[in-house]
């Protein structure tokens, strides 16, 4: 299976997409989490606004995660890529990133 079919992230018209390293060095650059960047820290966000999700920095982070979510989403519906398929991916990602 190549690169480009199993990058998870939504956005395919990216002339980055299925290249790690380019992908990850442009992110870095502008200052932004990358899509397999994101997933990777979304169960300790998730974890971080459990905890106390009346406070402040738990409202900053709901809407940062919602944001994000939300242009994933758009870029899914805009390529028409099912929920399902973007998870089957990040799963696959996962498997050939541990190795």
């Amino acid at each position: 299976m190549g690169k480009l079919n199993i990058c998870p992230c939504p956005n395919l018209g990216c002339p980055n997409h299925g290249s790690c390293k380019d992908c990850t060095s442009r992110h870095l650059k502008i200052g932004t989490l990358n899509y397999c960047g994101f997933y990777s820290i979304l169960p300790v966000l998730e974890e971080a606004i459990a905890v106390s999700p009346n406070s402040p920095s738990a409202q900053i982070i709901k809407k940062l995660v919602e944001k994000q979510t939300q242009a994933y989403v758009k870029l899914m519906e805009r390529h028409c890529i099912s929920g399902a398929r973007q998870a089957e991916l990040r799963l696959e990602k996962s498997k050939v990133s541990a190795h």
